[in-house]
């Protein structure tokens, strides 16, 4: 038993060495997003999570994922406005809000899902992780410094929002089993 056990601590000791030594490696070049290319996708997929939300609104019926939708329906309306402020205030135009073809697709699917709060966690699970890239992506090289500090302000909460919906969609597949 004491030799069962010293191997298993031995091959966790050499894998979190292992996990702890330094590689050659470098880290992933950040591709450079432009105010152009960052305004309407970061607008289309604030509304994506406003529009999805609000279906989630009319066909969930657990009360964890509509709190979520009820949340994600104010702080990206929230963010919409913020970031409609900011670009007046640096004498951008008015975005038109509307969704791109990827977020109109990702709307029609979740509309037409059988599962639905499954879709909708999923969803929303995937439009944070771009969302956060995006947003990460243009603080660190966007070309207009009053979204630059938007978007890097924003980051933060982009990021609470992927890790509530990760940890929700993992209740709900452990409140189904």
């Amino acid at each position: 038993m004491n030799a069962k056990i010293a191997l298993v601590a031995s091959a966790l000791a050499l894998g979190v060495a292992g996990c702890m030594t330094p590689t050659a490696s470098t880290p992933p070049a950040v591709t450079a997003v432009s105010t152009a290319e960052f305004v309407p996708t970061a607008v289309s997929s604030n509304l994506f999570e406003i529009r999805s939300s609000q279906l989630a609104l009319r066909r969930s019926r657990d009360p964890q994922v509509r709190r979520f939708a009820q949340q994600m329906i104010r702080d990206h309306n929230l963010a919409t406005r913020r970031m409609v402020a900011v670009m007046r205030r640096a004498g951008l135009p008015r975005p038109p809000l509307a969704l791109n073809a990827r977020h109109q697709e990702m709307l029609a699917s979740l509309t037409a899902a059988p599962n639905f709060d499954a879709a909708y966690l999923g969803a929303q699970t995937v439009a944070h992780q771009e969302a956060v890239g995006l947003f990460s992506a243009y603080a660190r090289t966007g070309d207009n410094p009053a979204l630059v500090e938007f978007a890097g302000a924003t980051v933060p909460v982009l990021e609470m929002h992927l890790n509530e919906v990760q940890a929700l969609g993992g209740a709900a597949v452990a409140r189904a089993m």
